[in-house]
Parts: structure tokens; C-alpha cells; sequence
């Protein structure tokens, strides 16, 4: 699994138009195949800061979202409405563990 995370600040005069944006790429991107999960949240700390985070099936279907057109159009609408670059990491995932609720420890899968 490869989980992408974009960091990005928005100027209050632009969140409208950046919540219309980021709301319409993640609904397109979750129809994609091999998308596992397109979610954006606002930090709750630092007013105007939000976090995109994928969860994608393999390389492969990373790749094609990218080939996507509504990819292009959703960072063509995008760049206008930062406030600085945003910072975008791939992480590539070998495992996932959950924490047990009842011990308060990592479960293994």
C-alpha cells in the first residue's frame, strides 16, 4: 500500500473555493481502482492548514490517478489557492497494526 500525505495552508479568502476542490478530487478519487481512501481534514491547532491523506492498492494505481484528467485540473485549480508550496510525501507501506483497546498495546496482525 502506498499512503500519500499533502500538507497545505489556505488563506481564509480562498477556503470556499478550496473545500469546493478538495471535496469534488476526493470523490472522484475514491471511484478510482486501487484507491483504499481520499480523505482531507483541517488541524484543528493552526487555523487555514489541512492535510490530504490517499491510501492507494499498489504503484500501479498510484500512477494512473496521476494520469487522471481530473488530477490535473484538481492542481491546476489547487496552486492558486496556496498560501506557500505544499509539502506532498508517498509512504510505502509493508504492514498495519491496530491498537487493542482493551490492552492499550499494538495489536499484530
Amino acid at each position: 500500500m502506498i499512503v500519500v500525505t499533502g500538507r497545505m495552508r489556505i488563506e481564509p479568502e480562498h477556503r470556499e473555493r478550496y473545500a469546493e476542490v478538495t471535496t469534488e478530487m476526493c470523490r472522484r478519487s475514491r471511484e478510482e481502482q486501487g484507491c483504499e481512501g481520499y480523505r482531507v481534514y483541517g488541524e484543528l491547532e493552526q487555523e487555514g492548514r489541512y492535510v490530504i491523506v490517499e491510501e492507494w492498492a499498489d504503484e500501479e494505481a498510484l500512477q494512473r490517478h496521476f494520469g487522471e484528467p481530473h488530477t490535473r485540473e484538481f492542481l491546476t485549480a489547487l496552486f492558486p489557492l496556496l498560501a506557500e508550496p505544499a509539502d506532498a510525501l508517498f509512504h510505502t507501506v509493508a504492514s498495519t497494526r491496530r491498537l487493542d483497546p482493551q490492552r492499550g498495546l499494538i495489536a499484530l496482525d
